[in-house]
């Protein structure tokens, strides 16, 4: 009763050491995908997201999510349901719902913790009854204090659910045959469907059942009776395992695609079709510090060697010792074939997806472990070297704690050396925005350059940062992502956030990258999945224009001309715009985006530094370096310096006042000029602008052609300097051509800056005070 105590005070540990790190663990890659994929079958049977996997793990998230019923999902006519991009599905679930996202988070959660403690029970009841109560503890012990166990254990994915579910599948089947009446055996068969629910990879464990089985009627092969057990306990496992698995998909019947033929559990059958589909295709692995898309038949091997606790492994040897000098083997059968099935499954695998694929495995050994124990406890040093290993397992997993997922043993120096030989689910999940929430806090960062490796909006955390690539959709709030500031080989001055996964160049992302902070001693590690760096500013700040063209495609020769990492970068359409820093500036435009005809003339006489190519692709650029800012000056003095504002909706010409340009468009931006020409039909407006202090970003243009009646005939909002790179004091060109329709009679230009993310305009500020959101300009006379 004392050791049934102290294996329930294990379980309650357990539950401790997984709950207790629910808050400081942000959704992994995989887990808004399996949350909406979940809640979508439990709460309505919507069954058509393909995740290539059963849906049982999944379900059973979903249905912890009925705690909340404020929960929305996109009606079923949406047709985001049948996208085969499914990223828009999940984030507009997670990140827009009217349930908070750590909400959501926690209690899908809460059911795979509640099958990683069932999973420890039944470890805890299995060892018992092979090798004692005693020698059951300590299987315990290895397996509540096990990483992998916890770190997985604490996921809305179906790894968890998968390792409990086979595990118990072969215990099921394993009483089934020592106890051939009909429970056993039809809870065998339950088990059987719960597994095959759980994951395609139980087929393995319908493998060994049918292997165990030979082998118990060889065994038996005198006893006629005895083989007629055996198959009858295979066919009704088989029988009760296919009506489980039906029971779980609803009982439905129908084709998998239109027009087929009706099957039982269709939706099944379709996971089933996804997943083939998915296995033809080349999915990247990364294994020491190399991308394959062919895979490694060692990668799992490998996997298990380096994260494995070393006790687990030692442990491990000394069971492979036991069995050979027992010379018992068909004892442990139960043990050694479901696992020998599933690895040998792994190791012709194409795809190399990480240890969670593993974990069916540990606690088939951890049961195992109870024979040695068993058999050591009898001498003083076995019971003296047991107790080594396990408080080394106690030591080495609360040394981790909570940060389970990162767990390396000790053979390649922890996290720190495993992301040489790993990524992704391995090490690098998404799973450390919170801490990194934290750090920011805690020493006031701004302006952080954040690489993120996953699919959670880091806004959700309160993270406001600079995506840097590889940029997934959920850092697209974070920052001009698609206006890149950053350089690999001579990385800007700034505080990096980068994912370790992509710091070593893994599966999204260039081995190159990150290639310079790679061998770098960061100044801090989020999580050990996380690394920060303080790049300092090297020589004199320059400044430089891009049109058609980003800061990481100038070539490293060409980027070596400027001789600081400190590059302040604008961006513009040469063809429509021109951005000019104060002073003399680089501008570097593609040859595929001509000058232009209305800016032509402010580059004549002028030479190129240099010609060169993108880095990634044939385009050619060249590479200017003068004071574009003084020539568009002289351009501003012999442009129109008068502008018109009205307080009243529709007035006439002569109703508007005037104003002496430059006008304040708020603390944004100045009109300074503008040029106005007609002809054939068509408006081309000229306005030059210069930056104010206070840049709000996003930001655009419009320009209206208002004729005499107020209404207006023709429009363009158009901004091809975007606001993102200006800074005080820079000038602005914008070339806006209308095409006006067959009226008659004066027609005013007006022109206004807004955001067009809510739509506000910019107020048009004069004599410090708000006149109007808009100017009027020269007036062009239509005949």
């Amino acid at each position: 009763m004392k050791i049934r105590f102290a294996a329930i005070g294990l379980l309650l540990i357990q539950s401790w050491l997984m709950w207790s790190t629910l808050a400081v663990t942000a959704p992994t890659v995989d887990e808004p995908l399996h949350i909406v994929r979940g809640y979508a079958y439990a709460a309505r049977g919507e069954d058509r997201l393909r995740l290539r996997g059963p849906v049982l793990p999944n379900a059973l998230s979903g249905a912890a999510l009925w705690m909340e019923p404020a929960l929305r999902l996109p009606p079923a006519a949406d047709p985001i349901w049948l996208r085969r991009d499914d990223t828009e599905l999940h984030e507009k679930f997670m990140w827009s719902n009217a349930v908070p996202p750590q909400r959501i988070i926690y209690w899908a959660r809460l059911p795979i913790l509640f099958a990683g403690l069932l999973l420890g029970a039944l470890v805890f009841r299995w060892a018992s009854q092979r090798s004692g109560a005693g020698p059951a503890l300590g299987a315990l012990a290895f397996y509540t204090f096990c990483p992998n166990i916890l770190a997985h254990a604490r996921l809305a994915t179906a790894d968890m659910v998968t390792a409990a579910t086979f595990f118990f599948g072969a215990y099921a089947f394993t009483r089934a045959l020592d106890a051939p009446t009909r429970p056993p055996r039809f809870l065998s068969g339950v088990a059987l469907g719960l597994a095959l629910a759980a994951k395609f990879s139980a087929l393995a464990l319908a493998v060994a059942f049918v292997v165990q089985a030979a082998f118990r009627v060889w065994r038996e092969r005198g006893r006629r009776a005895a083989r007629r057990v055996s198959l009858a306990t295979v066919l009704i496992t088989f029988g009760m395992g296919g009506l489980a698995l039906w029971a779980i998909y609803g009982f439905k019947v129908a084709p998998v695609e239109p027009g087929g033929a009706p099957l039982p559990a269709p939706s099944y059958w379709g996971e089933w079709q996804a997943l083939s589909e998915y296995l033809q295709e080349p999915l990247p692995g990364y294994l020491f510090g190399e991308i394959s898309t062919r895979g490694w038949w060692y990668y799992y091997p490998v996997v298990f060697l380096v994260k494995t606790p070393l006790p687990v492994l030692i442990l491990l040897v000394l069971i492979t010792t036991r069995t050979v000098r027992a010379r018992d083997g068909l004892r442990d059968l139960p043990l050694y074939l479901p696992s020998a099935f599933l690895l040998g499954s792994l190791l012709f695998s194409p795809h190399d997806l990480g240890y969670r694929y593993l974990l069916p495995l540990l606690p088939f050994i951890f049961v195992a472990g109870a024979d040695v124990i068993s058999a050591t406890r009898r001498r003083g040093w076995g019971r003296v070297a047991i107790g080594l290993l396990i408080g080394w397992q106690v030591w080495g997993t609360l040394r981790i704690y909570p940060y389970y997922l990162t767990y390396f043993n000790e053979i390649v120096g922890g996290p720190d050396g495993g992301r040489f030989i790993l990524s992704d689910s391995n090490l690098d999940w998404g799973q450390d925005l919170i801490g990194l929430k934290h750090y920011v806090d805690q020493n006031h960062l701004t302006d952080l350059k954040f690489s993120y490796f996953g699919n959670t909006d880091p806004a959700a955390y309160g993270l406001h940062t600079y995506a840097l690539p590889p940029v997934r959709s959920a850092m697209h709030n974070q920052g001009a992502w698609w206006l890149h500031t950053y350089h690999p080989v001579d990385p800007a001055p700034g505080v990096y956030a980068i994912s370790v996964s992509n710091l070593m160049g893994g599966l999204w992302i260039d081995q190159q990258t990150y290639a310079s902070f790679r061998h770098r001693t960061p100044d801090a590690t989020i999580g050990h999945s996380i690394y920060l760096y303080t790049i300092p500013a090297r020589g004199a700040p320059v400044d430089l224009a891009l049109s058609g063209l980003q800061l990481d495609q100038i070539d490293p020769a060409t980027y070596a001309r400027f001789g600081t990492n400190d590059v302040r970068v604008r961006w513009f359409d040469a063809a429509t715009s021109l951005i000019a820093p104060p002073g003399s500036a680089w501008i570097a435009l593609s040859d595929t985006q001509p000058i232009a005809p209305e800016f032509a003339a402010l580059f004549e006489g002028t030479e190129p530094v240099t010609r060169a190519q993108a880095v990634d692709d044939e385009r050619a650029y060249r590479l200017y370096f003068f004071d574009l800012a003084a020539r568009l000056r002289a351009a501003v003095s012999r442009s129109e310096q008068q502008a018109g504002w009205s307080e009243q909706g529709s007035p006439t010409l002569a109703a508007a006042p005037t104003l002496e340009l430059p006008a304040r468009f708020g603390e944004t931006a100045a009109l300074i000029g503008y040029e106005v020409s007609a002809a054939a039909g068509r408006v081309s407006v000229v306005t030059y602008w210069q930056a104010g202090a206070q840049v709000v970003t996003p930001l655009q243009l419009f320009v209206h052609a208002v004729g005499s009646d107020g209404d207006i005939v023709a429009q363009e909002d158009r901004l091809d300097a975007p606001a993102y790179g200006w800074r005080e004091g820079d000038l602005i060109a914008q070339v806006n051509r209308l095409a006006l329709p067959d009226v008659s009679g004066p027609v005013w230009l007006q022109i206004g800056l807004y955001q067009p993310d809510s739509g506000e305009r910019l107020p048009v500020i004069v004599a410090g005070r708000e006149v109007d959101r808009r100017l009027r300009l020269k007036a062009v006379e239509l005949e």
